[in-house]
């Protein structure tokens, strides 16, 4: 029981070591949601089936940039670790990864194209109701998401992201909603709040693990 229980520990500190140590996985975060603040824009000038097209590859290319800029400043400060996780681990990590991607589809789809979703809300529900229920439902799912990564992977600033992006996706839709394309100024505070503490990890992270060099 014990021996299970520090495994666990073990493993939940090398995960959050390797992925959340190094501010990387934050500044891609922030990148992407920043896109999405300046979706709208970008959308106006290039029409909508060019601007996804742009906004998938340019996350693609965030995500491979991240991949490369890991291998040259973290790997060679923490190595390569290889940990043989529990089946049950594997399937929380599966799950936690699932979740996060429909999250973002469904945050992208509030802010992208409202409506292609069905608003749930019953005629008697209140008018704001009807309204926002959908983007009200995309903050609660963005809060409940990263709530269990930050119990996951004991990683406490998760929390703060999930308010930080779900609060600012919803005030986005509000303030633009029947206003002409804009910048989403709420989500983009937001992402950059999160781009800022990714930087000070980041830079946290190559003071507190200098590089390893092989002495003569």
């Amino acid at each position: 029981m014990f021996e299970s229980t520090s495994l666990r520990d073990v493993q939940k500190r090398t995960m959050r070591l390797l992925n959340y140590e190094d501010g990387l996985w934050d500044l891609l975060l922030g990148i992407i949601f920043m896109m999405l603040a300046v979706y709208p824009i970008t959308r106006l000038r290039l029409g909508p089936a060019w601007n996804l097209a742009l906004f998938v590859g340019l996350a693609f290319v965030a995500a491979a940039g991240m991949k490369i800029v890991r291998t040259k400043i973290s790997t060679p400060r923490l190595g390569y670790v290889r940990s043989k996780a529990s089946p049950t681990f594997k399937l929380t990590r599966a799950i936690a990864i699932l979740l996060v991607a429909l999250t973002l589809g469904l945050v992208v789809l509030t802010l992208v194209s409202p409506g292609w979703l069905v608003n749930p809300a019953p005629s008697t529900a209140p008018a704001w109701l009807q309204s926002y229920l959908v983007d009200i439902l995309a903050l609660l799912a963005t809060v409940g998401v990263f709530s269990v990564l930050g119990y996951i992977f004991g990683v406490p600033r998760l929390f703060l992201y999930g308010w930080l992006l779900g609060g600012g996706n919803l005030a986005s839709v509000i303030i633009n909603r029947g206003a002409p394309e804009a910048f989403n100024l709420p989500l983009g505070l937001a992402a950059g709040v999160i781009l800022l503490i990714g930087l000070g990890l980041l830079i946290r992270f190559v003071r507190k693990y200098p590089v390893r060099t092989l002495e003569a």
